[in-house]
């Protein structure tokens, strides 16, 4: 089956890039599927973005002109990703190809009941223009399904990621991992004012590491810094895949109390090492996430995210349980190996009609 695919560039190293690299690297996908990647989208200044856009627009025209493909896979998210994608969408009808939309947007939702009627009604009719549309979990079901005409063309894919084979976790470990954008969506604010609750009560006894780009408008050091938490939480700067397996085989916890999500990435990656998670019970997050293999708090809630943190570090035997049902979950609901199984079939239903 040939295959365009489109999305972000791999500098901005996001979830979405994530899941693209998996199907680059998967060697089942690649047997069954001649792909084109072409980025269309860049982080950086408006004229860097603009002029990325414009180039990979110009790319995809080319290479439609002069090349048959079946099938335009689409990764989009919320704002101008959408909008981009629209105009990728029609030139690929030049080659009549069959449209997937992967919609990646966690602010997706927020975004579009912002929007003027009009403006809203041109995205629910981009959003219909598709033959599938796939979706990161149920949570997203009853949202897209009231934009959508055709509700059969809304498909459950769940993100995935490579599970070793041999099971990882450092029970002795104390550190915690933070790894996204370091802003207030993800709730890095949050995250801090939990140490200060736990110090105010108790000593904090972990190790923050915070890892992805600065988001924050005082910059990070500057307010690990001001908080007096330098003792407590560093800032790591970017996490690169080389570096990643060290990074989690000595990880104890991964925390995100992120505000808006689809299904994020590093909370799939880490739970691939057998490490529990702490995050919010928001979008598809809880179809991940449970009693068994972690914990869920509300969004903003500082004192529940704090006591749940020092509580689970104090806790050698609950993470170790915790630990191992999170391997396994993931091993059996979230890996590449059945993520790709089920996106052929969808492929192929498109292209041959099974």
């Amino acid at each position: 089956m040939k295959v365009l695919m489109v999305g972000v560039d791999r500098t901005t190293k996001g979830g979405m890039w994530t899941v693209v690299e998996n199907y680059l690297r998967s060697e089942k996908f690649n047997k069954n599927v001649q792909l084109k990647y072409i980025p269309t989208s860049v982080t950086g200044s408006l004229i860097k973005r603009m002029l990325f856009s414009f180039f990979a627009i110009i790319r995809v025209l080319i290479f439609t002109i002069f090349n048959n493909y079946e099938i335009l896979h689409v990764h989009m998210s919320e704002r101008g990703s959408v909008f981009r994608k629209n105009i990728i969408m029609k030139i690929s009808k030049i080659r009549n190809a069959k449209i997937i939309i992967h919609m990646h947007g966690a602010e997706f939702e927020k975004w579009f009941k912002l929007l003027k009627p009009s403006k809203q009604n041109k995205v629910i009719e981009i959003l219909n223009s598709c033959d599938k549309i796939l979706i990161l979990g149920n949570y997203w079901e009853k949202f897209i399904g009231s934009l959508m005409k055709d509700k059969s063309k809304i498909v459950i894919l769940y993100n995935s990621v490579y599970v070793p084979n041999k099971y990882y976790y450092n029970e002795k470990s104390k550190k915690v991992l933070f790894l996204g954008l370091i802003g207030k969506r993800k709730g890095i604010y949050d995250l801090l004012n939990s140490v200060l609750y736990i110090n105010k009560n108790e000593k904090f006894i972990g190790e923050i590491c915070l890892y992805g780009p600065d988001d924050t408008e005082e910059g990070i050091d500057n307010l690990i810094e001001k908080e007096g938490l330098q003792n407590y939480v560093k800032y790591c700067g970017w996490l690169s895949n080389e570096e990643k397996e060290k990074v989690f085989k000595e990880t104890s916890i991964n925390i995100l109390p992120s505000y808006n999500e689809g299904l994020p990435m590093t909370i799939l990656e880490t739970m691939a090492y057998g490490i529990p998670n702490i995050s919010t019970s928001v979008a598809a997050i809880p179809e991940a996430i449970n009693e068994t293999n972690g914990m869920l708090v509300e969004p903003g809630n500082i004192e529940e995210l704090a006591k749940k943190l020092n509580s689970l570090l104090k806790d050698t035997s609950k993470r170790k349980e915790m630990s191992y049902n999170a391997y396994k979950i993931t091993k059996e609901k979230f890996s590449i190996d059945n993520h790709i199984k089920k996106l052929l079939y969808v492929y192929q239903q498109l292209v041959v009609g099974e």
